[in-house]
Formats: structure tokens, C-alpha cells, sequence
């Protein structure tokens, strides 16, 4: 199976999950950066979540993956005021996935995640979403933990994978 891990991170901590499923699963991995765009500071972050809470798209660098081309993509964001980051938009305005199955992930400090996943849905409506993961900052932080919640959560969509195979 060829799959391909996309994520927008502001701060490293969707990027570490991100790694740790390129690594769990040995796909490709492209980030999403965003372009002009000043995130940084007291005001950046005030942007920044006004810009989640509003829906708003960003100017982001043209992806080099298409994600038509692969099996499963995951999907990863930090939650910005309880929603999407505007490059996550911009992207899914950006590519065509269709019907590429997705996994969804998001890094979080609250519990917003459903609201989320519910966006990213909403973006890519065509495609089958085989399961979301949400990983608060304590998690990621924690070493001994944080491996093994990845791990588990790419067992079950290879599980679901399989059971698709089996089934046609």
C-alpha cells in the first residue's frame, strides 16, 4: 500500500506525528507551508486563531505530491480555535483526493477535535475517512505513551484496510 502523510505544523508537534506515522508505515511526507503569512508572537497567535475560527484559507506553497497517486492519506493539523488551520484549507482547495481514503490527525491543547475532523470532512466529502486520531500536547510529550497511541491507532486503519481487501 502507498501512502502519504500531509500536515501543516506551526509549533513541531504535528510534524512529530507525522514522522512517527512516515516512520510506523514508510510513507511519503510532505508539509504544507504556508507563505507569507506571520504566525509568530502574541499577535500571530491572535491571527492565527481568528483565522481557524473564521474558516479562513492561506497562500501556502504548491504541494509536490499528488495525493490522487496514493492508497490512503493521512491528514494532519494542529486545532486552531477549535477548527482547521487555514493552510489545511488552502490545501484541500489546492488538490484533488476524491475518492482516496483518508486518516485523519490532529494535534491539540483543548478538546476540539471533533469540530476538527468535522471540517476536514466537510472539505473532502467524496472520500472515506477510516479513522481520526486526536493527540493532546501531554501526550506527544510524554515518551512512553505517545509511540504506542500512534502505533495502535495505524494498527486499526491497516485492520480496516484489510478487511476492505477481503471483502472485494
Amino acid at each position: 500500500m502507498k501512502a502519504l502523510v500531509v500536515y501543516y505544523s506551526k509549533t513541531g508537534n504535528t510534524r512529530a506525528v507525522a514522522e512517527e506515522i512516515a516512520t510506523e508505515t514508510g510513507a511519503d511526507i510532505e508539509e504544507i507551508v504556508e507563505v507569507g503569512e506571520k504566525r509568530a508572537g502574541l499577535f500571530g497567535f491572535l491571527r492565527s486563531g481568528k483565522a481557524g475560527f473564521l474558516g479562513e484559507k492561506s497562500r501556502i506553497s504548491p504541494p509536490k505530491k499528488d495525493p490522487g497517486a496514493y492508497d490512503l492519506v493521512f491528514v494532519g493539523t494542529p486545532v486552531w480555535a477549535g477548527s482547521v488551520t487555514p493552510a489545511i484549507r488552502s490545501y484541500f482547495a489546492t488538490v484533488s483526493i476524491q475518492s482516496t481514503p483518508m486518516a485523519l490527525f490532529c494535534t491539540m491543547g483543548s478538546n476540539s477535535a471533533k469540530k476538527t475532523f468535522t471540517s476536514i470532512n466537510k472539505l473532502a466529502p467524496s472520500t472515506t475517512v477510516l479513522g481520526e486520531l486526536a493527540i493532546r500536547e501531554a501526550e506527544l510529550k510524554d515518551p512512553k505513551r505517545f509511540p504506542g497511541i500512534v502505533t495502535n491507532w495505524i494498527d486499526t486503519i491497516q485492520t480496516k484496510i484489510g478487511s476492505d481487501d477481503q471483502a472485494r
